[in-house]
């Protein structure tokens, strides 16, 4: 009897050391699941945005919520490297689709395909190793650094978009940097990504564009709230040198255990 109670005791503290390891072992993920405007300006493209996840934490869908009942859904599919290999924008109420095929050499964006209802369209991509440099059409010129965030956009041959970044963890914290996301939101699906901080790893502090032949020179200065693990939370975002924010977005955040 003694040596069946001290055999329970003894599995019964096996189970608990088990049950211990497995909930040190499991561990968490703070994902984005929501942007709101709520300082929106009457350019803004959008009023709220919502987001849901694959299993390994890649974007499944995004929808944008627009005034009264009009949305635009936003649905991603990666290939084995956990790169966007097609996104599929579809508008509602009128059903109207775009799907936007990437094409990779090495890991390298090199071609994108833009099908719509009635036309096809494929856009070959120039990639400069030493430069890290994309370019389609001279003079759309994409340069990014070595950690992959853009540092600047030529959309012509006279004007410039440049970004500067601020310290801390931007939206995308957690994915991989790509390139193509750049590409994707300022000239192939304008406004994709570019509204939810997707363009880098760190969160945005100033964007400028300027204008050669005008001199026009226009700045977005960004002032960012953080919580508690330097995740950003709130975007007040003032043009040129007004002290006054013209647009502020938040940023809710959902933790997810695996």
């Amino acid at each position: 009897m003694k040596k069946n109670r001290i055999t329970l005791i003894s599995i019964i503290a096996t189970l608990f050391l088990l049950s211990c390891n497995k909930e040190d072992q499991q561990q968490s993920i703070i994902l984005p699941t929501h942007i709101e405007m709520v300082y929106p300006s009457s350019s803004a493209s959008y009023k709220t945005i919502d987001i849901s996840y694959n299993s390994d934490f890649t974007i499944q869908k995004i929808i944008k919520n627009l005034s009264g009942d009009s949305k635009i859904n936003y649905d991603c599919t990666y290939n084995e490297l956990q790169l966007l290999s097609n996104l599929k924008i579809t508008e509602i109420p009128s059903g109207e689709e775009r799907n936007y095929t990437i094409e990779y050499t090495n890991g390298i964006v090199s071609k994108i395909t833009e099908t719509t209802f009635d036309s096809t369209t494929n856009y070959n991509i120039d990639h400069n190793n030493n430069t890290n440099t994309y370019k389609y059409n001279f003079p759309y010129t994409w340069k990014f650094n070595a950690a992959n965030d853009l540092e600047y956009y030529h959309f012509s041959s006279t004007t410039l978009f440049e970004i500067t970044y601020d310290d801390g963890a931007a939206f995308n914290y957690f994915m991989k940097p790509q390139p193509i996301l750049a590409l994707l939101d300022t000239y192939f699906a304008e406004n994709f990504f570019q509204d939810l901080y997707f363009l880098s790893s760190k969160p945005i502090l100033k964007t400028r564009y300027e204008d050669f032949v005008s001199s026009d020179i226009i700045e977005h200065n960004y002032i960012n709230t953080f919580n508690t693990t330097n995740k950003i939370i709130k975007s007040e975002i003032s043009l040129n040198s007004a002290t006054e924010p013209f647009l502020i977005k938040t940023i809710s955040y959902q933790e997810i255990n695996y």
